[in-house]
């Protein structure tokens, strides 16, 4: 009888053991979180650890689909929390949750369990966050191109020669770097899930320009003109839409203008043609052929209106169309005309090309003292005759001439004269201009020449005399 007492005394005890301790009974089976436990919103109770960070992945999944909108100055810029880069960064949550109600004496598991009875589920939060290196692509894709440039209070010239105003507008500009923190700090404290938004941070851009600004603009400061050869299409069209984007436009007071940005980009797209312009000492055919032209005739009204000139270059060879150093090249990324508005008011500049004429006039605030008058002086300071370059082509039949038109060098420079009641009071040097010598290039055919012909055609082109090449020729015609 005592065996069988002490047995059922052991059966008693092994029992109380598998109910205070259930996780005990078994050891081959895998631990599981306490009923009423939490991660966010998904209850994780009975769950392994496993189990539990396969539920983590997906919620963070889910949560990556969830929209934040961006608003940029009031506009929605709609992205999805997984480009944002969302994680998060406690791990160490599931063996947290795991282990509710399993750690402590038996006393303190009571103690959960009553919690759980009293106050419901134990809910744990995930500490979600993004990186900023990837909320800057994100703004940078997509909140910065949200921004737009101010519109300045602008002048329209009507046909009646008055002037109106057209309405302005302030621009915006997004912070990036302020955005990012922004983003940032509330991804990573503030939001949970669900739409959310956050305003990244801007500036603004005053436009400029008021009515009484405008007002000024009454006068003709300077005007300048040139002619061009309508004939050549190409180039008479290029002239046209490089003067086209000049025209009206305003320069406030202390604004820079690049002539060759201001008529950029030289392409098909941008209405030019092929048409010939000169390149490092020689003429070519390129896109925009004859801006030069356009760039030109702005420096004449420039100067006129006594604006600042901040760059001006002159081009490599003399050009038919203005004096002597009156000329102002463009070559994008090389040359460049660049003037500065130094007046009190605001200028607008009016061009037009048609009919083989192309015309620029600079509208402002006119107080300078009717008195005084200006004008512009070429003066060619020395000149150098293209010299003669001849060579023998082998490949062309004897007698034959191909000529390439040289052309002379020179410098030069101009002067402004300043007159008060037609009496000269200064004369002041404006500039100064180099252009190059280009040889005139002669190439003379040989090919099936005699020996006394070769003899007689390699002296003559020894001697430099284009004469004497011409007489050898008329000596031995054919060659004989």
């Amino acid at each position: 009888m005592k065996k069988i007492g002490w047995a059922f005394t052991c059966l008693c005890l092994a029992f109380l053991a598998v109910l205070l301790f259930p996780g005990k009974a078994s050891a081959a089976a895998a631990p599981a979180a306490s009923e009423g436990v939490y991660i966010e919103n998904v209850n994780v109770s009975g769950m392994t650890e496993e189990e539990i960070a396969q539920a983590v992945n997906d919620k963070i999944s889910e949560l990556q689909q969830e929209t934040v909108l961006l608003y940029v100055n009031g506009t929605p810029v709609s992205v999805t929390a997984g480009e944002l880069g969302l994680t998060y960064t406690n791990p160490e949550v599931i063996h947290q949750a795991l282990s509710v109600g399993r750690q402590g004496n038996v006393l303190k598991r009571f103690q959960v369990e009553r919690y759980h009875q009293k106050y419901g589920p134990l809910v744990f939060e995930l500490k979600l966050a993004v990186t900023a290196e990837t909320v800057q692509s994100v703004i940078e894709e997509k909140c910065v191109p949200q921004g737009y440039p101010a519109v300045n209070l602008g002048l329209v010239h009507n046909s009646d020669g008055s002037f109106s105003t057209t309405e302005k507008k302030d621009g915006i500009s997004v912070k990036v770097d302020e955005s990012v923190s922004k983003v940032v700090n509330y991804m990573n404290t503030e939001w949970h899930g669900g739409l959310g938004g956050v305003s990244v941070e801007v500036e603004v851009l005053p436009a400029q320009g008021d009515e009484a600004q405008m007002a000024l603009v009454q006068n003709v400061l300077g005007s300048g003109s040139t002619q061009y050869d309508p004939e050549q299409t190409s180039r008479s069209t290029n002239i046209a839409v490089g003067a086209s984007k000049l025209n009206g436009r305003l320069m406030y007071p202390g604004e820079e203008l690049s002539v060759s940005d201001a008529m950029a980009p030289y392409t098909a797209e941008a209405g030019y043609l092929p048409a010939t312009s000169i390149e490092m000492g020689s003429y070519v055919d390129s896109y925009g052929g004859g801006i030069c032209q356009v760039s030109t005739t702005l420096y004449r009204a420039v100067l006129e209106a006594e604006l600042e000139v901040t760059e001006r270059s002159n081009h490599s060879l003399l050009v038919g169309y203005v004096e002597p150093s009156m000329d102002a090249a463009i070559a994008e990324g090389i040359k460049d005309f660049k003037f500065v508005n130094n007046t009190d008011a605001p200028i607008y500049i009016e061009g037009y090309a048609g009919g083989g004429e192309i015309y620029f006039s600079i509208y402002g605030h006119e107080t300078r003292d009717p008195a005084r008058s200006i004008a512009f002086e070429s003066e060619t300071l020395s000149t150098v005759d293209a010299t003669v370059e001849i060579t023998a082509d082998a490949e062309a039949d004897f007698g034959k001439l191909e000529t390439e038109p040289g052309h002379s060098g020179s410098t030069a420079e101009v002067w402004k004269v300043i007159s008060v009641n037609g009496e000269v009071q200064s004369r002041e040097q404006v500039n100064y201009s180099e252009y190059q010598m280009i040889p005139t290039k002669y190439k003379v055919g040989t090919k099936g020449a005699s020996t006394a012909a070769l003899q007689a055609i390699t002296k003559a082109i020894a001697s430099g005399d284009i004469a004497k090449v011409q007489q050898v020729i008329a000596e031995h015609p054919g060659g004989a």
